[in-house]
């Protein structure tokens, strides 16, 4: 009889312990769920910062190179500028130098050069180009000095100008010109008096950049490039034309 009334209860017993349980293993269940929701949620959002730094950093990199690429760029034009003024500068140097000082009178040309231009003068008939004179010859053409008075339009390149009694003179190639109303005469070689070269004891008595009436009497005459010069220890002396005189400019060539 006890038995009998005791399985009941225990039975219920049995069934509120197992419920309580269950409740008990949902509740650590639900709260193992919600530890793992947070901790997916975590790890996308970290996953996400990561993702966007690294769009930023690919962005900064991305801007870095455009960067150096404009440099690159700004420094290839630079130098090509630098390039292209050390280019435009040797050939002025080298016109200035090379082309402008020796006539070469009666120097013998097969074929003239190209954009010459005819002149006419005193029923003789002259071929100009680039402060050149040719006459025909029988096989070519030979380069000739003009006669003075003969006139042209424009003067050729690399031309050089002086003072000389209040007069500008033009001169290319030993050639001389005067301005005359729209055009340029040839005209004769102004004269000029050379001064007398005096005695200075030592190369340290001349100062580079001054301009000096005579040179020492040991001074050698040089040509550098065509051009004249006059060598005393290390300082050169260029002639320059001033007024009816010659004065010597002392230069270094080192």
């Amino acid at each position: 009889m006890k038995l009998t009334f005791l399985l009941p209860a225990l039975l219920a017993i049995g069934a509120v312990s197992g419920s309580a349980l269950g409740a008990q293993n949902e509740r650590e269940n639900d709260k193992s769920f919600k530890r793992d929701h947070d901790k997916r949620v975590e790890y996308k959002r970290d996953e996400r910062r990561y993702e966007k730094k690294q769009r930023i950093e690919h962005k900064e990199e991305k801007r870095e190179d455009r960067k150096q690429e404009k440099r690159k760029l700004a420094k290839y034009k630079q130098e090509k500028r630098e390039l292209h003024r050390y280019n435009q500068r040797k050939y002025n140097y080298l016109t200035n130098h090379h082309n402008s000082v020796t006539y070469r009178q009666n120097r013998f040309v097969n074929h003239l050069p190209r954009s010459s231009a005819s002149i006419r003068f005193n029923g003789i008939s002259f071929t100009f180009n680039d402060g050149l004179y040719y006459r025909k010859a029988k096989r070519g053409y030979h380069v000739v000095k003009p006669p003075r008075g003969l006139r042209i339009n424009t003067l050729p390149r690399n031309y050089r100008h002086f003072k000389h009694h209040n007069t500008t003179y033009y001169t290319y190639q030993n050639v001389y010109y005067m301005a005359d109303n729209d055009g340029y005469t040839v005209v004769d070689e102004p004269s000029t008096r050379l001064n007398q070269a005096i005695k200075v004891s030592n190369v340290k008595d001349y100062r580079l950049g001054q301009t000096y009436d005579s040179l020492p009497m040991a001074a050698q005459a040089v040509i550098i490039n065509s051009q004249q010069y006059f060598k005393y220890g290390d300082i050169y002396f260029l002639p320059q034309i001033s007024d009816d005189e010659i004065k010597y400019l002392a230069i270094s060539l080192g």
